[in-house]
């Protein structure tokens, strides 16, 4: 019936799995629990007892698969067809997470469940960056009508994820969810968004949530170039804008701007009050910085 993969790295799930695996058993079907730890240089004592629960199993990899490898890998490895993907710094916000999972599950291909963030009075200041950014931009994936797709909480039938697979030539951090999303979205299979969040924990500090961004952008540039076409991502904000910008040849402006001012810029966003606008304005820059070639194909008025 049910397997939930959760690969995890360099954080406790244990919490979270324990959680799983008591509604689960509730439900009263057949379920398993994956937890593969993606060669983690700090490894919790507590994620290895989850070996010792009933329907699961924890395994330590010889090597580190990367973001999308690793959820491939555990796809193969379950034995059931649903498959609930989780990412391991999660808190489960619900009682009824899995039987709410259980209602909708034939509804669509893909079911997505959102995410939520902790309250303000939880998060140091080095998290602030991030926890603005999910609560203001990323938390509307919890919308009925949200076109992005993320990774972090959502059901699909075993067949529809053999037809597409996560792409494993890209590496590091971001974009592999949108990719996979719009492989999927090409080959006609339907989506569904319920109200069942996933409460989000591992927030980054500053510095290391703008190396993600950064590295997310260049994922996304190198994707675009090699595969798809440019207006496959127009749900991508930030991608829109980049081409409205080209289209006015303002490509090189934008670049030079991130160029004189991304020190400064950084330094606002790892600050007590970062500036989203800032932000947005930070990741368009360094768009135009790295694109080696004019990434347009459409005409304007398909903008």
């Amino acid at each position: 019936m049910l397997s939930i993969l959760i690969p995890t790295y360099n954080f406790n799930c244990s919490k979270l799995c324990r959680c799983l695996q008591k509604q689960a058993s509730e439900l009263g079907v057949d379920f398993e629990i994956l937890v593969y730890d993606d060669f983690s240089p700090n490894k919790y004592d507590d994620n290895k007892e989850l070996a010792s629960l009933p329907n699961v199993i924890y395994k330590e990899l010889p090597k580190n698969y990367g973001r999308a490898a690793i959820r491939n890998l555990m796809a193969d490895d379950s034995k059931y067809n649903y498959l609930l993907f989780l990412d391991c710094d999660g808190e489960i916000a619900s009682k009824n997470y899995l039987n709410l999972y259980m209602k909708f599950k034939d509804d669509a291909d893909i079911v997505c469940g959102g995410r939520i963030y902790p309250a303000r009075e939880k998060i140091k200041c080095k998290h602030l960056l991030h926890w603005n950014y999910g609560k203001k931009r990323e938390s509307l994936c919890n919308r009925t009508d949200a076109k992005s797709f993320m990774t972090n909480n959502f059901l699909i039938n075993k067949k529809v994820f053999n037809s597409t697979r996560f792409d494993e030539t890209m590496v590091g951090y971001g974009h592999e969810d949108t990719a996979f999303g719009i492989e999927l979205k090409q080959k006609g299979y339907k989506f569904k968004i319920i109200k069942n969040p996933i409460i989000h924990l591992g927030l980054y500090e500053a510095g290391d949530f703008l190396k993600n961004t950064r590295n997310s952008i260049e994922n996304l540039v190198k994707i675009i170039d090699n595969k798809y076409k440019i207006e496959d991502f127009f749900d991508i904000k930030l991608v829109k804008t980049y081409f409205i910008v080209n289209r006015l040849g303002l490509r090189p402006l934008m670049s030079l701007y991130f160029r004189l001012f991304a020190k400064s810029i950084e330094r606002n966003l790892s600050s007590k009050r970062p500036n989203l606008c800032l932000l947005d304005t930070y990741k368009l820059g360094y768009y135009c910085y790295i694109v080696k070639k004019p990434q347009f194909r459409p005409s304007i008025s398909q903008v």
